[in-house]
């Protein structure tokens, strides 16, 4: 291998491209016959087809492919499933803006007219994110990848919808639901975020009918007053019991019409006077009292638009705002307003419009959840399916042991449209298709000639992501005894990868519907990824300016960076504070991987590929390796079996940053260097060299595939690397070598740091001499040379008898070692003097400083302890640091 085979400077946009280009014209992404009898798959989360690449799915992306690579190597038969979902709310609104500038809206066109818009917006503005998913080089198999609008994917959702309907699993009902005036359509309760405002709390008198009682209510809305269908107080408040005993009724103040008192826990005695009233159409706490009492749900007073109905009388068509000054005013000259006071409460959201959500009650479509729960927690308990980390099971069990049932139905037409159409008499027919609707429709009716109608609201779209993980995989839903082969050979999925975030949303809603279809869980491992902040911790957000574009990250340095900075550089599992700083360190560490590489492919002619073979080799002849050499094949063998077990239990960041580590401080660092000063008189050198290298690319590739896959390539090894087999190293592991060099570890680094905290050139040699027992003095022998080869000493002498240290610069005492050195040859002496004693005068101005502040008594009085102990111990710290710069300095004058 010669130098102009092997770049000097490392450049990923001069390979990177290139090398997923040729993987994927090699098949390398498709699924292999297994080597393992063992398959391995991911259904990729489908990001929305308009949106954009960003650090959330370059972490997702980033784990997914590790895992993938990992699986492969080790020869199990690998997918990693892309896919991409139709953004039903971003594209309808940008569909909207765009007829809004024609003079149009989604209610003046066709349905089909509206999709026709939809369709050719997607395909104007969206598919930009797969070629940014590219950019990352995730290695999915393009060849299979869906879109949630497929025909396909639209006759599964169809064929869910009507098998929950006909086992009564899906019912249409009156109930209390949120809706966004913005998106015109309702929303789940997730989807909705609460913000602190300030308000007014208005204080009404409500008459005892038939008795001179009165009873003061406190509302923040008195609008909704009108159609009020009780008054509820606690069962316990002794303030109400003889009216709650005597079955009084209240006069319902503007209308004059009586209603009920009544006695509900839901009723906080501290709030107001401890009396509210129960308004079931526009309070969801107000509708479950209703219900738990039989009350009427009464008429709505406030429509979806923000404006009063038809019902509320004198003031129907009024905007909320207006009818509450006017309704507020007429309670003041009937004497039923007591007062007003400044309030503060929580107010509804929408998450993705920001418009003040209504709470209304609507007929809408429904999942009953209770029974398919059922399922899921016995499957929970069986232990079906893991968690990963295991401190998000207590979230899983708050969401899976409390939830309701699931509102289905949004009004929105870029969609799955619920499949279920409508007679002239209201009769409905659930089917599949309008084909086989009209056939039921026309036995029921035993007439042909029949109309029906399509109810016009779509699916939630997590009811179609539910079905993704075999949807994908093309389950059959008719007939769940005969599947095809993907079915049979990936399903259930290995690892389901996902934000924590989305664990409601989509996780338990998946594990819901598969559970209730299949009996089994759609996958074995639920792993949920952490979340990526700035570096100070705030959340991504253009607004706040801190929003970091991936696709810059890369042109700037190169994918293998970023993703290494994505999945090593944190505490496992806890959110990520990204620091572009850090993508650049890992890009620098990545150029020393390359440099050393190269090293490694100008120092031998002819690398040998057949890595069993020298394997083999080095076990026969373990005894008459060098010590050294022995040393880094014990670590490579701790490193490979470290990084196996990690990739097994998902642990990748400290696998990641232990092989950081050895790459840098053992292999490039140290060994290299050993093997500089060896290559002459070493016979196993080569095979050493070439061995560890080749276990090293393997075991970085899952993490940057794309400079080992170059690397690979350029050392000569046969085949490719993403296709190269996971190495299990047979050489034993010897730690009691691996402890005796970490004592030279600890010598080489005191000296270093000496040299450097010192201003030793890189050119200027120093002197040695070293004291140690006799145990450490034998481990020391062997490797005398290759310390004063690291350190740049041009002498070093292993001595019996120590030393008087004050002859010498510079005393070290490290794990029962005394190290003496010498820098007479090494310092430019008037330099260094005059270096220290300018360290010497600022650190007395900082002592002046701090004994100013010390002496003076208003301080010493009025500050906090915790303050003056704290500049007390600053004193002392710039005390001993003056007292070692006096010594060192008195070293060198002699």
């Amino acid at each position: 291998m010669t130098n102009n085979e092997f770049p000097k400077k490392y450049d990923p946009k001069a390979f990177e491209e290139s090398l997923y280009k040729n993987w994927e014209k090699n098949g390398s992404f498709k699924p292999k016959e297994s080597k393992t009898w063992e398959s391995f798959y991911i259904p990729m989360p489908p990001p929305n087809v308009t949106s954009k690449l960003h650090v959330w799915h370059s972490v997702m992306l980033t784990l997914e492919d590790i895992m993938t690579r990992y699986h492969r190597m080790k020869g199990d038969s690998t997918l990693l499933l892309p896919g991409t979902d139709h953004a039903w709310i971003s594209t309808q609104v940008k569909v909207e803006e765009k007829l809004a500038k024609d003079g149009k809206n989604k209610h003046n066109i066709s349905r089909e007219e509206f999709l026709g818009e939809c369709w050719d917006w997607t395909k104007k503005y969206g598919w930009e994110i797969q070629s940014q998913f590219r950019k990352m080089w995730a290695s999915c198999d393009w060849s299979k990848e869906k879109f949630t609008m497929d025909p396909d994917m639209n006759e599964k959702v169809n064929k869910a919808f009507v098998d929950l309907y006909n086992k009564w699993l899906i019912y249409k009902w009156e109930y209390m639901v949120n809706y966004d005036p913005v998106l015109d359509t309702v929303v789940s309760d997730q989807e909705v975020i609460y913000k602190e405002e300030k308000g007014k709390l208005y204080h009404i008198t409500y008459f005892v009918s038939w008795s001179d009682n009165e009873i003061v209510v406190a509302t923040t809305r008195p609008e909704t007053l009108l159609w009020d269908v009780a008054v509820a107080v606690h069962p316990k408040d002794k303030r109400y019991k003889k009216l709650l005993k005597a079955g009084k009724k209240l006069i319902l103040p503007i209308v004059n019409k009586e209603i009920p008192l009544i006695a509900d826990e839901m009723v906080d005695m501290e709030f107001g006077t401890g009396a509210v009233k129960i308004t079931p159409a526009h309070d969801p706490n107000d509708f479950e009292v209703a219900k738990r009492h039989d009350l009427p749900l009464n008429k709505i007073v406030l429509w979806k638009d923000g404006k009063m109905t038809d019902v509320s009388g004198i003031f129907a068509g009024q905007d909320f705002m207006t009818a509450r000054e006017n309704i507020v005013e007429l309670l003041k000259s009937k004497w039923n307003l007591i007062k007003i006071e400044e309030h503060t409460s929580k107010v509804g959201y929408g998450e993705r419009s920001h418009a003040k959500i209504e709470t209304i009650i609507s007929k809408q479509w429904f999942v009953k959840i209770e029974p398919i729960a059922k399922k899921v927690i016995a499957g929970y308990k069986k232990k079906d399916f893991e968690i990963v980390p295991k401190r998000f099971n207590k979230t899983f069990e708050d969401w899976i042991y409390n939830l309701r049932d699931w509102c289905i139905s949004r009004q929105l037409i870029w969609w799955h449209q619920i499949p279920v159409w409508y007679g002239s008499d209201g009769e409905m027919f659930c089917a599949e298709n309008e084909e086989m609707a009209y056939e039921v429709a026309k036995a029921h009716y035993n007439n042909d000639a029949i109309v029906l109608t399509r109810d016009k609201d779509a699916l939630d779209t997590w009811f179609s992501s539910a079905l993704w993980p075999f949807a994908v995989l093309d389950y059959n839903m008719d007939d769940t005894s005969s599947q095809n082969d993907l079915i049979k050979q990936f399903y259930p999925a290995s690892v389901l990868e996902t934000g924590h975030d989305i664990i409601f949303f989509w996780v338990i809603r998946m594990l819901l519907f598969w559970y209730e279809f299949t009996w089994e869980t759609p996958f074995k491992t639920i792993y949920l990824h952490w979340l990526v902040k700035d570096k100070i911790g705030r959340k991504m957000s253009k607004s706040l300016g801190n929003w970091v574009d991936p696709v810059d990250m890369i042109e700037k340095y190169g994918t293998d960076a970023l993703r290494l900075t994505l999945s090593i550089w944190n505490t496992p599992w806890n959110d990520l504070k990204f620091d572009e700083e850090n993508v650049e360190n890992n890009m620098i560490f990545i150029n020393k991987l390359w440099n050393a590489s190269r090293f490694v492919s100008t120092n031998l002619e002819n690398i040998e590929n057949d890595i069993d073979s020298i394997e083999a080799d080095l076990i026969k002849n373990y005894n008459n390796l060098m010590f050294h050499e022995k040393w880094i094949l014990s670590r490579i063998r701790y490193l490979s079996d470290l990084v196996s077990t990690s990739m097994e239990s998902f642990d990748f960041s400290e696998a990641g940053q232990e092989l950081q580590i050895f790459t840098k401080n053992e292999f490039c660092d140290y060994y290299i260097e050993e093997y500089k000063l060896t290559k002459e008189t070493s016979k196993f050198g080569e095979k050493v060299i070439t061995y560890v290298m080749n276990i090293l690319l393997k075991l970085w590739h899952p993490y940057i595939p794309f400079v080992t896959e170059e690397i690979y390539n350029k050392l000569g090894f046969t085949w490719w690397l993403i296709d190269a087999n996971w190495w299990k190293v047979s050489i034993d592991r010897n730690e009691n070598l691996e402890k005796e060099n970490v004592l030279v570890f600890d010598v080489i680094k005191e000296i270093r740091s000496i040299r450097a905290d010192n201003n030793i050139l890189p050119n200027k040699t120093i002197g040695l001499k070293i004291y140690a027992k006799q145990k450490n003095k034998d481990i020391l022998e062997q490797v005398l040379d290759l310390i004063a080869w690291i350190v740049k000493a041009d002498s070093i002498e292993l001595v019996d008898k120590k030393p008087a240290w004050d002859n010498y610069a510079f005393w070290v005492i490290k794990a029962w070692v005394e190290v003496f050195i010498d820098t007479a040859n090494a310092l430019d002496l008037d330099k260094e003097l005059e270096r220290l004693n300018l360290q010497i005068e600022d650190t007395k101005e900082y002592i002046a400083i701090l004994d100013k502040k010390l002496l003076n008594e208003t301080f010493i009085s009025k500050a906090p302890e915790k303050l003056v102990r704290a500049e007390m111990e600053k004193k002392e710290q710039a005390l001993d640091k003056l007292s070692k710069l006096k010594e060192k300095m008195s070293k060198l004058n002699k």
